[in-house]
């Protein structure tokens, strides 16, 4: 132990300087930084909705297995409890009205806000149905809400405002809250902060857990969640298990390898040396670069940096017998100084891809890969004694076999040839274009999703209606027309269902009779009737009041916090314009709705899967493009530090590598997501070093080779083992990483065995 005591030291520091760097580092996760930028109006728009959407800020409970008594006592508590937590700006459960103050503005307001302010509900016949229908609500159970508001609104546009406001929603009110069959007590919550603002949605889904807690649940009930922010709780769950469980079964396996391999547990920690050191350089370049650290590009980032655990190995593995390490490094490190320059040449474009995600995935890898190496070469000889690690002989026959491939490297060619061909006439790999099939959310969790959406009415938002206007009147005027031509068709949203325009509420109060007249209609139609004379005077007098009342608008909503959060999501400011969005419902013919939109100018159709489809594309595309320029200056870099017939069949041994392993994954049925194009990196880099040292001289004796052969041999075994564990992994990035890296590997040693000089003299 005392040997190695430099390199518990060096550890040491290493450990102690990843919290010191953290603290000053920012972490950020907002995924669109991974999106192409914005070709159409549609595409900037769906951006803006992953950024700031509604949609990502929605949050549905749903309370079952006790009593309808129970789950509505439950819901009530569960929304007195998050209303007054100032995490959420809108929680709903079947309750119409916020608190006193905002339904005293909307009960006077009324009459301009309610859909059934015509002229027809002021005629004598129908204020005689309307009191008729008071008279009968007193002699019922719901005689308490009907003194309460019917001698003030006979014709019943406060409740027939409100029941606008529920619209065609399929969960019923039961107990006072919705309830869905089962039974089933609803709630929805809408949370302030951002759905990409992970810390955020994941206090909100702690605060909804709480609040059931506390309102002491009788044993059976259970609280079922979904939305953005149970997703991304569920996705890390699943995430962190799959981690987990590789991570502790590829240290075992690789531990123990290594410790055959080596005679000595102080491998791993030789292996760690150039992993920390290249992980922090990878994060303050970066930080220092763009001032924050992207979560994804961090990740990738590490994971793609596992190819450094392939220079410390190659470094102890190469050592001829009686040479010093030092000397080993000095001997080996041309060839690794290439293999570095190469894969950061194929790095380096991302650079240059206008995308800030893959500009820090490239900065970061390319960064650590050279602290690494030089780590490698410098800090590692002096950290270890020459003598401490002995390596094991390869054994004699595989050491034989591998060697004498080149042989055979004539059949290798034609394999090439034939799966190029193949590829050629199959069309290539098929490419995923759907999201869903990337999602790391647990299956369970998606159909939940769906049946809490079903049931409490929320919009399947397929596609979404979009208009632009120069204020919040405007918009409001223009979302009134474009709902009112598409009314035929369609079952459509708004804004302006809840707040209609001014000049929507102007001409309701218009429609009213004069005070004069309704007062006459009404002694009309209450005669016969057993109310007194002045029962209706509170009508009479706000009826007069409204015509004296402004027109309600978005600024005045400041004491309406309930209709404030219900409009939010339909009507805001888009920089010095309004914005309004218009959710139709039941869509079942695609076309037919884009042929009706076609009709209203102004009107924008958000298709939102083929938009996504669409930047998803853009993203694999761009991915595709930027990896042939970095291509192209791996192989310019190598025939200019090889020479052209060996950097040749050097690029051989990768290209064929990476057609092996995508024509693998199309026969196996995998569609290559922007998961296995990334794995590809990391696929290439560690090709690149396996071709490399196998053709690092061509007039090598047979020894060296043998040494090279059983560096390159350990590298493999230990990448397997690191990173083919993940293809065992439920979820997608990390298994379509583990997979890709699985065949990859197996395809690159084979071909830089293959592909390399023949020897000088035969084993």
């Amino acid at each position: 132990m005392r040997r190695f005591a430099r390199l518990f030291l060096a550890l040491a520091v290493l450990a102690s300087a990843f919290p010191l760097l953290l603290r000053h580092v920012e972490l950020r996760s907002d995924i669109t930084d991974f999106l192409p930028a914005a070709t159409t109006e549609e595409s900037a728009f769906l951006l803006r909705e992953l950024r700031t959407g509604a949609a990502t800020r929605l949050l549905i409970a749903g309370i079952e297995g006790a009593p309808a008594e129970d789950l509505a006592r439950i819901s009530r508590t569960m929304a007195q409890r998050l209303s007054a937590d100032g995490l959420f700006a809108l929680v709903a459960n079947g309750s119409a009205l916020a608190n006193e103050e905002e339904a005293a503005l909307l009960f006077a307001h009324r009459y301009a806000l309610s859909p059934d302010v015509t002229p027809d509900a002021f005629t004598e016949p129908a204020l005689r149905g309307s009191l008729e229908g008071v008279l009968d609500g007193l002699q019922s159970s719901a005689a308490p809400l009907v003194r309460r508001f019917a001698f003030a609104d006979p014709t019943g546009a406060f409740l027939a405002m409100l029941r606008g406001w529920a619209g065609e929603g399929r969960v019923a009110t039961e107990h006072g809250v919705w309830m869905a069959a089962g039974p089933r007590a609803m709630l929805l919550a809408q949370t302030r902060a951002a759905g990409l603002d992970t810390q955020a949605q994941q206090a909100a889904v702690a605060a909804l857990r709480d609040a059931y807690a506390e309102a002491a649940p009788p044993a059976g009930a259970r609280l079922l969640l979904s939305g953005p922010g149970i997703f991304a709780a569920e996705a890390a769950a699943t995430v962190r298990a799959d981690v987990q469980l590789v991570s502790t079964l590829s240290f075992v396996l690789v531990g123990g390898f290594l410790f055959w391999r080596y005679r000595s547990p102080m491998m791993l920690a030789v292996v760690a040396v150039p992993l920390a050191l290249g992980t922090l350089a990878g994060l303050a370049v970066v930080a220092t670069v763009f001032g924050h650290v992207h979560g994804a590009a961090l990740g990738f980032g590490m994971t793609m940096l596992g190819v450094v655990d392939d220079y410390p190995i190659l470094l102890v593995t190469n050592r001829a017998p009686g040479e010093s390490l030092r000397d080993t490094a000095r001997r080996i490190w041309p060839t690794l100084r290439l293999a570095v320059a190469a894969a950061v040449a194929g790095l380096a474009p991302m650079l240059a891809s206008g995308f800030p995600g893959l500009a820090q995935l490239g900065l970061f890898a390319a960064s650590g890969l050279v602290a690494a190496a030089l780590a490698t070469r410098f800090l590692l000889p002096a950290l270890l004694p020459t003598d401490s690690l002995a390596v094991r002989p390869l054994p004699e026959r595989l050491a034989h076999a591998l060697l004498r491939l080149p042989a055979r490297r004539g059949l290798v060619l034609v394999l090439l040839g034939v799966v190029a061909a193949a590829m050629v006439a199959t069309g290539g790999p098929r490419m995923e274009r759907d999201l869903a099939a990337l999602s790391p959310v647990p299956e369970p969790v998606r159909v939940l999703d769906g049946e809490l959406r079903a049931q409490v009415g929320a919009p399947d938002v397929r596609a979404v209606l979009t208009l632009r206007a120069d204020s919040a009147e405007a918009a409001l005027q223009a979302a009134e027309r474009a709902a009112d031509a598409l009314a035929g068709a369609f079952t459509i949203d708004h804004a302006a269902r809840f707040l209609p325009s001014a000049a929507t509420q102007r001409a309701r109060i218009a429609a009213m009779p004069d005070d004069a007249t309704l007062d006459a209609r009404l002694a009309s139609a209450r005669d016969g009737l057993p109310f007194r004379a002045t029962a209706f005077d509170p009508f009479l007098a706000d009826v007069a009041a409204a015509r004296a009342l402004a027109p309600l608008t978005p600024d005045d909503l400041a004491a309406a916090p309930g209709l404030a959060a219900r409009i939010a999501p339909l009507l805001r400011r888009d920089g010095d314009a309004w914005r309004a969005l218009l959710l139709p419902s039941d869509v079942h013919d695609m076309a037919a709705l884009r042929t009706a939109v076609a009709g209203v100018p102004g009107l924008l159709l958000v298709e939102i899967k083929a938009e996504t489809e669409a930047l998803l594309a853009a993203n694999t595309g761009a991915a595709l493009r930027w990896g042939a320029v970095g291509g192209a200056a791996v192989l310019l870099l190598l025939g200019a530090g090889r020479g052209l017939r060996a950097g040749g069949r050097i690029a051989l041994a990768l290209a064929g590598a990476l057609l092996l392993t995508f024509a693998a994954l199309s026969a196996l049925g995998e569609a290559i997501t922007i998961f296995h194009l990334t794995a590809a990196l990391l696929l290439a880099g560690v090709g690149m070093d396996y071709a490399l040292f196998m053709s690092r001289s061509e007039n090598s004796d047979m020894a060296e080779a043998a040494r090279a052969l059983g560096s390159v041999i350990t590298c493999m075994v230990t990448t397997l083992l690191t990173f083919g564990l993940l293809a065992l992994c439920r979820t997608p990035v990390l298994q379509a990483t583990g997979l890709t890296v699985t065949i990859g590997v197996a395809c690159a040693f084979l071909l830089a065995c293959a592909l390399a000089p023949a020897r000088r003299r035969p084993i």
